[in-house]
């Protein structure tokens, strides 16, 4: 059975967020020293880390945009 050569396990990308599908700017994706990502400096809002697990893609970094917390 064909599906045109593509599966999801080929379309996964590590230095996409998997909430909005842009650059998440991941250090790590990126080859570079996982103390020098933004996400090591910042909070990341749980909600979108709860959203990414229900999602099933806990594997990809969420980049700055929707990774942040709300606005108080």
């Amino acid at each position: 059975m064909s599906n045109n050569g593509t599966s999801p396990a080929s379309n996964f990308n590590p230095a996409l967020c998997p909430l909005c599908e842009q650059a998440n700017q991941c250090a790590v994706a990126a080859g570079e020293d996982p103390s020098s990502c933004w996400c090591m400096y910042t909070v990341i809002s749980e909600n979108a880390k709860r959203t990414a697990n229900q999602q099933g893609d806990s594997k990809r970094c969420l980049c700055k945009q929707c990774g942040r917390p709300l606005d108080k």
